[in-house]
């Protein structure tokens, strides 16, 4: 179901600039603009705006850096500078962002501020204004006689297969005449339980938002944002590198597919289920342990450490089998298939697991150390 078509109009400025994310934060935005005559170039280039620019990079290095996002900001945002920055500094993350054109830039920054929104919502003290606040995403809400919140059918069957855990399947959760009851579960009560699945829809807005903005971009002012997105996309990178343990001792011989899957995961794209567990599987064949194959999923958008520590588990006790290339390419789980040739490898016709590339990968190492013993002895040696 779409988004409402008027969500409920939101007057008090400080949870504008709390919430710039919303739709509702855009008339805000619009008006701190008018006010101080800023257009898109002046918001890049004052210099007593350097402040909303500082603030805007500390969004975007949250959103790449940390997977957990507290919410807290040390801008007072109960006065009208504190708003101005606040909404002003969301604007140019955006901007910053859709400069790039780097669609796994926009997935972390996307992740980042809907997990924001997850977060504070989730913390929000009065009902009444939880309710207010959901309403902008969703068609209808309302508590029921149980005191748990539940919202339409056709809301939460759009929502949840973004989401990975048994909690979220539709036949665990209480459905009455087409309501679907978010009752607690674990250390979430149930407006918690709401604000993870309207975190879906905050990411899925702010993603279509930005794509709109890219396809507008104009050259030049992408190029005044060059060295801003140069200094963001090079933490980007950076982070991915960190954030893949590459812990076994052949880490060279794994095939494309795995590295890439690693790689998106890293960078909070949300893999399939089919790359998934092709993932967990071949860890598992390779010798990594389970705690070593939970580290790769930590930073996916629907990460739970529960969930994930029983879904390996399951995997790794039933000793899965790794998806072949021809179930990996129709998942869109190989890189190669998109043009992205790693290895001349990929191309043999032989090749049509990633097994085979692997053992083709040792067989070669093999015989490369195996002619390096038989050499001459001395002949790399240094004179004396």
């Amino acid at each position: 179901m779409p988004m409402p078509i008027r969500p409920p109009t939101l007057e008090d400025a400080v949870v504008t600039a709390r919430y710039p994310f919303m739709p509702q934060a855009r008339l805000a935005i619009k008006a701190h603009m008018s006010a101080n005559k800023l257009d898109i170039d002046a918001l890049v280039e004052t210099d007593w705006l350097e402040a909303v620019r500082e603030r805007a990079r500390v969004r975007l290095v949250e959103s790449i850096m940390h997977k957990d996002i507290d919410g807290t900001t040390s801008i007072d945002i109960h006065t009208p500078y504190g708003q101005m920055v606040e909404c002003l500094s969301f604007l140019y993350a955006m901007v910053t962002v859709c400069s790039s054109f780097d669609e796994r830039l926009l997935g972390r920054w996307a992740e980042g501020e809907s997990s924001r929104a997850d977060y504070l919502w989730g913390t929000v003290e009065r009902p009444e204004v939880f309710k207010e606040l959901a309403s902008s995403y969703i068609s209808e809400i309302r508590l029921g006689e149980d005191g748990n919140w539940e919202i339409p059918l056709i809301d939460y069957i759009e929502l949840c297969p973004k989401i990975s855990g048994p909690y979220w399947r539709l036949p665990n959760r209480p459905v009455r005449n087409g309501w679907v009851s978010m009752s607690p579960s674990g250390k979430e009560n149930s407006q918690q339980r709401l604000a993870r699945l309207l975190k879906e829809r905050v990411r899925s807005v702010l993603i279509e938002d930005c794509r709109e903005r890219m396809d507008r971009m104009d050259e030049n002012f992408a190029g005044k944002m060059a060295e801003e997105v140069g200094r963001i996309v090079g933490l980007l990178q950076h982070q991915a590198s960190q954030e893949i343990s590459f812990t076994a001792a052949d880490e060279e011989d794994w095939p494309p597919c795995m590295r890439e899957i690693s790689m998106q995961l890293a960078q909070s794209v949300n893999v399939n289920h089919v790359g998934r567990v092709f993932l967990a599987s071949i860890s598992r064949l390779i010798g990594l342990s389970q705690e070593e194959t939970q580290g790769f999923f930590k930073n996916a958008p629907d990460y739970s450490e529960e969930t994930t520590r029983y879904q390996i588990s399951h995997v790794y006790e039933h000793e899965y089998t790794p998806h072949g290339c021809s179930k990996l390419q129709m998942s869109a789980c190989c890189p190669v298939t998109r043009g992205d040739v790693h290895s001349s490898l990929c191309s043999k016709e032989w090749l049509d697991h990633p097994i085979k590339y692997l053992r083709a990968r040792q067989r070669a190492k093999h015989r490369q150390e195996s002619a390096e013993k038989k050499s001459p002895e001395g002949e790399n040696q240094t004179p004396q």
